[in-house]
């Protein structure tokens, strides 16, 4: 029986987080014949990830790389071509570490250097990985690009602005780029991501913090990082051909409140 991801080739910045993981897994799942992981800091979850995937069957490497570097963005592309022949998908998910003290910091006491480090990873660096990837896309005529946004970059909030600031960014970029790739017959979504059970978010809440954010959401709960991994398959899967420049929201009817 054919798999939705059979024989394809997937580069995901941000593989050692926890989505990045999950998504790696439901790619292996669903017959990806190779995974790139990148990491900048944590190599062993994406060690961990590897050797679960080629128990599934998928051929995968670990790569370390700044992406907010252009060339060492650009090395992550070239070394996943090299291994695997092409690329026919990028999930960007590669953001900055959560900061509690910068999240709840007034606005203008933020620093230039604090306002600057989303910017600096969560938009520019994925966007240039993108950048390197689009010439190998567009050799053979095809791929899928995922992009990753927030809910409060849609609907605002008083706090993090910074990197609500870099996630809206990224829901422009993925109207803009659908616009340019779509003669290529490139896709180009995103997923505006309201508030998922992942330690580097909401493990840093407090009992009461958590039971508040889980209320504001329709279904009364936090999403997990499965539940967004099929969200990205079927973004990159065939049954999303004629889908792009779309934000689909993944955040348990938060922004309806």
């Amino acid at each position: 029986m054919s798999r939705k991801l059979d024989g394809r080739v997937a580069l995901i910045t941000g593989a050692s987080g926890e989505i990045g993981s999950a998504t790696a897994m439901e790619f292996a799942k669903e017959g990806a014949i190779g995974v790139a992981l990148h990491y900048n800091r944590n190599r062993g979850p994406a060690e961990q990830i590897l050797r679960r995937m080629k128990e599934l069957g998928t051929d995968g490497i670990a790569l370390k790389a700044d992406i907010s570097r252009p060339n060492e963005a650009g090395i992550l592309v070239k070394k996943t071509v090299a291994r695997f022949g092409r690329l026919d998908a990028l999930i960007c998910l590669a953001g900055h570490p959560f900061q509690r003290e910068h999240w709840f910091s007034e606005f203008e006491k933020l620093t230039p250097e604090q306002l600057k480090k989303p910017l600096e990873v969560d938009l520019l660096g994925n966007a240039y990985v993108v950048q390197s990837a689009i010439p190998v896309m567009r050799k053979k005529h095809r791929g899928k690009i995922v992009l990753i946004g927030s809910t409060p970059a849609l609907t605002g909030d008083s706090v993090g602005i910074s990197y609500l600031i870099a996630k809206a960014g990224i829901l422009a970029m993925t109207k803009a780029l659908a616009q340019y790739l779509g003669p290529s017959n490139i896709n180009v979504n995103a997923l505006a991501l309201g508030s998922i059970e992942t330690r580097s978010t909401t493990g840093h809440l407090t009992a009461r913090e958590r039971k508040h954010l889980a209320a504001e959401a329709a279904l009364k709960r936090f999403g997990t990082p499965q539940e967004i991994a099929r969200e990205i398959v079927f973004l990159i899967s065939d049954d999303s051909d004629f889908i792009t420049g779309q934000t689909i929201v993944a955040d348990g009817g938060y922004a309806m409140r």
